[in-house]
């Protein structure tokens, strides 16, 4: 089950910080006051010299009074217990979000029982299959959000690229959901999987990814265990990208630098501060919300929200209204679209690369015992 913390555990960790900071100015004043005292001895309060110890008096008092170091100490000391009660706020909603989930967990359990929403013994089959796509170069966030289309039927799509330095960049592109039957079928991209990942659980689907990946790698002859990975999905396929990047088993496997998820509740997932994610939604969107956590919007973690909301509309979880979406903003004059530009200088070990090969195969759920059985 996945945990919900960032949030509240971050302004936590910045109030303990400014009550530090303010205990540091409350020590300085501290110091330039004992200074002062020390000043007004005798010795060194000769008449001569008392124009010169008045004007440093009034120098100090400015220094350590209100409008100083003890003001500035006392407005962090404020602001650090505003910050430590939201944080309490925040975590008293994060439990909450995490009771939903782990209730959701649960029902699924019970589901499990009458044969629905469970993967079973299930494990992942993959049958190599004739790309869909054309090689061509990625010119930016949207080339890469147009990667979901033509993966019916199971597809993932791997592509090996070129990374300018005689390596290998990888991308992967997961489908997003297939099928709403609750009892799990051959197809692993379904209801089943969509809430299993959500609630933090492994999932054929998701192996079916890993293996897909490791597959492309070793047919390559060329895959290091350095080369960047960036993972693609929409839908159920962001959920997927973003767990698997939130994996470390999969992340000791393969060196995840990027995720980009569109349409997808990926908010709760703790990914790394070294993995870069790019999730857009559309405010008329219900699916990024099913999480019940918003997505961060902070360093390493580019959050875009398009659309006018708040009404709801599922026309716009359309892989094909995202496309749209990202390709406008992307071609947007140069600041438009906050943190867009910058995720994509980032990757650029994956755009504007030479394709070298383009692996498709379609992912089966199959009994466990077929588990080493690729076709």
């Amino acid at each position: 089950m996945t945990s919900v913390s960032v949030r509240s555990d971050a302004l936590a960790n910045a109030a303990a910080r400014l009550g530090e900071s303010a205990e540091v100015l409350r020590c300085e004043a501290s110091a330039v006051a004992s200074a002062l005292v020390r000043c007004r001895s005798p010795g060194l309060l000769a008449p001569h010299r008392v124009p010169g110890w008045v004007h440093l008096e009034a120098r100090g008092a400015a220094v350590v009074g209100p409008g100083g170091l003890w003001g500035a100490g006392l407005a962090l000391d404020v602001l650090a217990v505003r910050l430590a009660a939201a944080a309490r706020g925040y975590q008293e909603v994060e439990r909450g979000v995490a009771a939903v989930l782990r209730a959701v967990g649960r029902a699924a359990d019970v589901a499990a029982r009458g044969g629905l929403l469970t993967d079973g013994d299930a494990a992942p089959v993959l049958r190599e299959v004739r790309p869909r796509w054309a090689p061509r170069p990625l010119t930016g966030p949207a080339d890469l959000v147009a990667l979901g289309a033509g993966l019916e039927g199971g597809r993932v799509r791997v592509l090996e690229l070129d990374d300018g330095s005689g390596g290998s960049a990888w991308v992967v592109v997961v489908p997003g959901t297939q099928s709403w039957d609750p009892r799990a079928g051959a197809a692993p991209f379904d209801l089943t999987s969509d809430v299993r990942a959500l609630t933090g659980d492994a999932t054929v689907a998701g192996a079916g990814v890993a293996a897909a990946l490791e597959r492309a790698k070793a047919a390559s002859g060329r895959a290091g265990a350095d080369d960047p990975v960036l993972l693609v999905g929409h839908s159920q396929g962001g959920i997927h990208a973003a767990a698997l990047a939130s994996d470390r088993a999969f992340t000791s496997r393969h060196r995840v630098t990027h995720v980009l998820a569109t349409g997808a509740p990926v908010g709760a997932f703790p990914l790394a501060e070294t993995v870069r994610m790019l999730s857009v939604e559309h405010r008329e969107d219900p699916v990024p919300a099913l999480d019940l956590t918003p997505s961060p919007d902070r360093d390493g973690w580019v959050t875009v929200r398009a659309g006018d909301g708040p009404a709801l509309d599922v026309r716009r979880h359309a892989l094909d209204e995202y496309v749209h979406t990202v390709r406008a903003a992307q071609g947007a004059p140069p600041g438009t679209v906050r943190g867009l530009g910058g995720w994509a200088a980032t990757a650029g070990a994956f755009l504007h690369r030479p394709v070298r090969v383009v692996t498709e195969v379609v992912v089966e759920r199959a009994a466990a015992s077929l588990r080493a059985d690729v076709r």
